[in-house]
C-alpha cells in the first residue's frame, strides 16, 4: 500500500477498523486509513460528516479541553516562542469555548486573541475574534503564535498541506504553533481507540518525520515535543533561533511573554509545571532505556564469558 504521507510503498496492514483497512508506513511510521479511502475523502466522500450531528457529541469533550488542556496548550506554545506574542490564533476553535475562557482569564487582551471554524456548530461563541471559515480566508493579518487541538488527526495530507500553505501566510519569522494530536507512539501505546473513521472522524495519525514532508517544504521546522507522544511545535522561519534547545525555551522564556502569563498566576503555574513535567519525565525515560540496555548488554557478556569458561 502506498503510504498517502511520504508516498513510500511501505505501508503494511496495521488494524481493521469499524470495516475500515488502517496501515502503518514502514518508512515514516504514520499510521493512515486505506489510500483509496483518502481519494474518496478529498473528493467530499468522508466516512465522518462533520454537521450538527458531529457537534452533538463532542461539545462536552470540546468544553472539557477548552477549560483544561487547551489553556496549558496555548500557555505553553506562548512560553516556547522567541517573539513576543501580540497575536494568537486557534486553529479549529470548534464552537469557540476556548476563546471564551482565555478572554475570562485575560480580561484586559481579549483582542490578542482569535480562533477560525471552518464548521462551526448551530451555537458558537459571540466572541468578536470567533471566525468561520478556512485558514485561508484570514485576511486581517498575522499571528505570533497559534494552536491546533484534535484536529489533524481528521485531515487528508492534501488538507493539511493546505492547512500550513495558509499558516505560512499568516506568520512571522518564529511564529510557533503547537498542535495536540496523537503521534503514532501515543495511539499504539496509549490509546488503542485513537484511530475512529465513523464516530470521531479519526483518519490519519502522523509521525514527526511524516509532517516533516509536509511541513519542510513550506518553511516549517516540526519538533515533538519533550515527554508529549499527543503535541508537535511547528515553527516558521527560525533562522538563528533554530538552534533554541526546549531547556531554553521553558527555563529562559523572553520577558514579554513571561510577562503576558504571569498576568494570570494559576495559568502561568500550570503552564511551568506541564512544560517542565513533562521535559523532567523525557529524561527520566531516556536514562532508564539507557540503564535497561546497558543491563542487557551486560548480561549478554557475562553469558558470552560463562560459556568459555
Amino acid at each position: 500500500m502506498r503510504c498517502p504521507i511520504c508516498n513510500s510503498e511501505n505501508s503494511i496492514p496495521y488494524e481493521l477498523i469499524d470495516g475500515y483497512e488502517y496501515f502503518q508506513c514502514g518508512k515514516c511510521k504514520s499510521l493512515h486509513i486505506s489510500d483509496d479511502v483518502i481519494r474518496n475523502i478529498d473528493r467530499g466522500e468522508s466516512p465522518r460528516i462533520y454537521n450538527q450531528s458531529y457537534w452533538n457529541q463532542e461539545l462536552k469533550d470540546a468544553l472539557e479541553r477548552a477549560r483544561g488542556p487547551s489553556l496549558v496548550r496555548a500557555g505553553e506554545a506562548i512560553l516556547y516562542c522567541r517573539r513576543p506574542v501580540t497575536r494568537f490564533l486557534d486553529v479549529g476553535t470548534g464552537p469557540g469555548y476556548f476563546l471564551d475562557e482565555i478572554s475570562r482569564l485575560y480580561p484586559n487582551d481579549k483582542e490578542l486573541f482569535h480562533g477560525v471554524e471552518l464548521f462551526p456548530p448551530d451555537e458558537h461563541s459571540k466572541n468578536d475574534n470567533y471566525h468561520i471559515g478556512d485558514v485561508s480566508s484570514l485576511k486581517d493579518g498575522k499571528y505570533d503564535a497559534g494552536i491546533c487541538i484534535e484536529v489533524v488527526e481528521h485531515l487528508t495530507p492534501s488538507m493539511l498541506s493546505d492547512v500550513v500553505i495558509s499558516l505560512a501566510k499568516l506568520s512571522h519569522e518564529r511564529s510557533i504553533w503547537l498542535f495536540n494530536t496523537g503521534l503514532p507512539e501515543y495511539v499504539m501505546k496509549e490509546d488503542k481507540g485513537y484511530l475512529d473513521p465513523i464516530n470521531r472522524g479519526h483518519i490519519i495519525s502522523y509521525s514527526i518525520d511524516g509532517l516533516k514532508k509536509i511541513f519542510e517544504p513550506h518553511g516549517f521546522n516540526i519538533f515533538k515535543l519533550p515527554g508529549k507522544s499527543f503535541a508537535f511545535i511547528a515553527e516558521y522561519n527560525p533562522g538563528q533561533e533554530e538552534s533554541a534547545s526546549f531547556e531554553q525555551r521553558i527555563f529562559s522564556p523572553i520577558k514579554e511573554n513571561e510577562d503576558l502569563l504571569i498576568k494570570n498566576p494559576l495559568l502561568y503555574q500550570a503552564v511551568s509545571e506541564s512544560a517542565r513535567g513533562y521535559f523532567y519525565y523525557e529524561g527520566y525515560v531516556d536514562r532508564t532505556q539507557w540503564a535497561l540496555n546497558l543491563d542487557q548488554e551486560l548480561k549478554k557478556i557475562k553469558s558470552k564469558n560463562n560459556s568459555n569458561v
